[in-house]
């Protein structure tokens, strides 16, 4: 007996605009930069991301830094190439659910970076910095949210 083979969903049709407009433009710039960033600029990332609780790290730790660069364009060669090739709602869906994978280590490294969670959770005690940090995350990861659960999906 046959079968055949399953229908594909086109993300294009499948995925609101918005979400689209998120993760094919603006995240992979985002990425991106930051990519850059932490390779040409390390000190001022982890001053960003510790408060300045961290001290510098000496050039021995260059390898952490090209490991988060890694990760962030990965993040941007996935949402600005593979993404804009592959208009297959359930590979949208896959590749999201494992960038949600980075978010949450990525989330908690942050809550870590300033003594935990009770530390991160005070909102009211947070810098610029890390309203920037959140304000340029958040929006995205949960745009990924939105699309592993197949929220606001069309049709």
């Amino acid at each position: 007996m046959a079968t055949n083979p399953p229908t594909i969903r086109k993300a294009s049709a499948t995925v609101p605009l918005i979400s689209r407009i998120l993760l094919l433009y603006f995240e992979p710039i985002f990425a991106l930069g930051g990519a850059i960033m932490v390779l040409t600029q390390p000190d001022k990332y982890l001053h960003t991301v510790t408060r300045g609780l961290v001290p510098t790290l000496g050039s021995q730790n260059d390898f952490v830094w090209t490991t988060i660069a890694g990760g962030w364009l990965y993040f941007a060669f996935t949402e600005g190439v593979v993404l804009r090739l592959v208009d297959d709602v359930r590979v949208w869906r896959l590749l999201c659910m494992g960038m949600l994978l980075s978010d949450l280590a990525y989330t908690h490294s942050v809550a870590q970076a300033l003594g935990g969670w009770d530390v991160w959770l005070k909102v009211w005690d947070w810098t610029s910095e890390d309203w920037v940090v959140t304000i340029t995350t958040w929006p995205f990861v949960l745009t990924r949210v939105g699309i592993a659960l197949g929220l606001g999906f069309r049709g």
